[in-house]
């Protein structure tokens, strides 16, 4: 997964902050929203909390909705959620931000959300017994994206302290463990529940199936199967209306020197104009009822021609069928008698075969009767795309000719701007049918997509049915590579790793000289396991072991806990040589430590995205990765002056 931009918006403002695919920056002073970023990113990924706009006063007044466009396996989504109404349900659009208003939002709330995330990063959400609370009673829990998503993102107050992963919170950190072997797939799966699910996805396949044959089925009956040509429809249509809005936006500049003296001349062309732009699309209308109507008389012909192979096959039945003349003998007299019930059995088939061939012969002529009406609605479509063409270049020549007129008159405003709003409602109706046939193309494409995202994870589940455990050789492996990359990173922050320093293997939190890093008390020391732990899990993630992680981090103030020497308060007037030994939760590591942060993250950043907020980052990384610097009050996050509808309101 791959953080792009985060949009946030109101109805008269916008901002729109990108991110680099590698290491990104956003610095600035205290309270300007440069932590807000992070928060709004992890919200519309579905943190269940809300944003406090009681503190984010000028988010509060400025923006109602947050959009995130993220890519996830080289698939762009841009997901959406409101933050003030309906905080409980996400917007998902299968495209890219820009791209929004051609496309119908997947509407679901946070938990179906999630799950569609981990089906986007083919992972399985998988349920944990655990006892309800104040009961003996037991209960299913799900351990879904934001269980993997506390291993992506760790904000200012987690960092350095023990409330990493969020240790604090009972619900969470219980789920922790199991969402460690969710990202390297330790999970030793039940034979039974992956069955249901695969049989599960594979239903879901069929349902999309079914949607898109529907949806198909639709624009053939609106004649819109043609993608291609919809899009240059909609880009014709697009260009008229905006020509058409600068011709009245010439006329109202124009008003203050027109004295309303009619011009019936100008009036006249553009009734004329008006009045062609109807007829086109009247002429269109009745174009694809035309169309509509040779397609049912084609269902019909083709019914009429299987009745008429039905009719010959039983005519050439009858006509291969001969009853031999047989004589019964009496059995009195043993005397032979001829008998002629042949005869009569011959006249019922000649009179059923006189009645197929006048069934065949009323079916030949139906068959030319429809025929003839489809030939002779084909020609009449074809006259009708003559009698369009012919008024098209009327129109444009009306068009031109009314854009000339216009700058040699003066001309009554009202009467012009009547005209152009009539012409450019017309153009908007059309507009809006095509837009609506280019939605529902871009639903199949989604439902598409869909599939062979389920494709995928009935191949994975496939996979898991057939090696359901994972091996203790496996298992080795992977917290043997843990382990070397987790001392790796400590060591080059200036620990010695010769003690009991490793990630605990049921825990799967890291150690460092045989304590968990819940049990240390130094900050330093804290910031610098939690960095070299996550820092590990990418770097097995580019392995090959950490499948189910992201691949992605999110940092916030990185420099709380190293840079300098902190003296102690009570002994800050005196040196550092002549003070007691300060106490080791008291020291910070020295500068070369937090450069060292950087060069890591750096390094990091060459095959995962990483997205740092610091106050003041060293200049020689902050010249080359720092992408915005917030500052207090209208310089910050929200910035009118970076208002982007009011770059817009200009260029018109």
């Amino acid at each position: 997964m791959i953080i792009k931009k985060l949009i946030v918006q109101g109805a008269t403002y916008r901002r729109t902050i990108h991110f680099n695919d590698s290491f990104t920056i956003i610095s600035g002073e205290k309270t300007s929203g440069k932590s807000l970023v992070l928060s709004l990113i992890d919200y519309c990924l579905g943190k269940s909390e809300k944003i406090d706009l009681k503190v984010q006063k000028e988010l509060n007044v400025k923006c109602d909705q947050v959009f995130v466009e993220i890519e996830i396996n080289n698939e762009l989504l841009t997901l959406n959620r409101a933050l003030k109404k309906k905080t409980n349900n996400i917007g998902i659009y299968f495209c890219s931000f820009k791209d929004i208003e051609g496309y119908t939002p997947k509407t679901v709330n946070i938990s179906e959300a999630m799950h569609f995330i981990m089906t986007k990063l083919n992972i399985s959400e998988y349920k944990v017994i655990k006892h309800k609370k104040h009961s003996n009673e037991k209960e299913l829990q799900t351990v879904s994206f934001r269980d993997i998503f506390r291993y992506v993102y760790t904000n200012q107050h987690a960092l350095g302290t023990n409330d990493f992963l969020e240790k604090k919170t009972t619900f969470k950190s219980n789920k922790n463990p199991h969402a460690f072997k969710m990202m390297f797939n330790l999970v030793e799966t039940d034979k039974e529940a992956l069955k249901e699910e695969l049989v599960n996805t594979q239903n879901k396949i069929q349902e999309a199936s079914r949607v898109i044959t529907g949806l198909q089925s639709y624009l053939q009956d609106k004649d819109a199967e043609d993608f291609n040509d919809l899009i240059a429809r909609w880009d014709k249509l697009n260009s008229d209306i905006e020509k058409q809005k600068q011709a009245k936006k010439t006329v109202i500049e124009n008003s203050k020197s027109n004295n309303n003296n009619e011009n019936k001349l100008y009036i006249k062309l553009k009734k004329d104009l008006e009045q062609i732009t109807n007829e086109i699309f009247n002429y269109q209308s009745e174009k694809k009822n035309l169309q509509l109507s040779i397609n049912s008389k084609k269902l019909l012909l083709e019914e009429y021609k299987v009745e008429q192979a039905e009719v010959n096959a039983t005519l050439e039945i009858n006509y291969k069928l001969v009853i031999p003349d047989q004589d019964i003998e009496c059995p009195l007299c043993n005397s032979t008698v001829s008998t002629h019930t042949h005869e009569a059995v011959n006249q019922s088939s000649m009179e059923a075969e006189k009645m197929l061939h006048k069934v065949k012969k009323e079916i030949t002529n139906k068959i030319n009767l429809v025929t003839g009406l489809i030939g002779r609605e084909l020609k009449n479509i074809e006259e009708l795309d003559k009698l369009i063409e012919r008024l098209s270049r009327k129109q444009e020549i009306f068009t031109e000719a009314i854009t000339e007129f216009a700058k040699e008159t003066d001309v009554p405003f009202l009467s012009q701007i009547n005209s152009i709003n009539s012409i450019i409602n017309r153009l908007i109706k059309e507009n809006e049918i095509i837009k609506e046939g280019l939605r529902i193309h871009r639903k199949i494409d989604e439902k598409k997509k869909e599939i062979e995202n389920l494709d995928v994870t009935v191949t994975r589940l496939e996979k898991e049915i057939k090696a359901l455990q994972i091996s203790d050789r496996e298992r080795k492996k992977i917290f043997d590579f843990l382990d070397d990359e987790y001392k790796g990173f400590m060591e080059r922050l200036k620990y010695e790793t010769d003690g009991d320093t490793f990630i605990h293997r049921e825990q799967y939190i890291p150690f460092y000289e045989g304590s968990s890093v819940y049990a240390h008390d130094s900050g330093g020391l804290l910031e610098c396991m939690q960095l070299s732990y996550l820092g590990a899990i990418l770097k097995s993630k580019k392995k090959g072991y950490a499948s189910g992680h992201p691949g992605l981090l999110m940092l916030d103030s990185i420099s709380k806990y190293v840079g300098t020497l902190k003296q102690r308060s009570n002994d800050s007037q005196k040196p550092v040589d002549e003070q007691d030994e300060i106490e080791e939760k008291d020291k910070i590591k020295d500068p070369e430590v937090y450069e060292e942060f950087y060069k890591i993250l750096i390094e990091l950043s060459t095959d995962h995205q990483i997205i740092l907020v610091e106050n003041t980052p060293p200049d020689k990384f902050g010249l080359l990765y720092a992408k915005y610097t917030f500052y207090k009050g209208e310089k910050g996050l929200i910035d009118e002056e970076k208002n982007e509808f009011q770059e817009i309101d200009e260029e018109e």
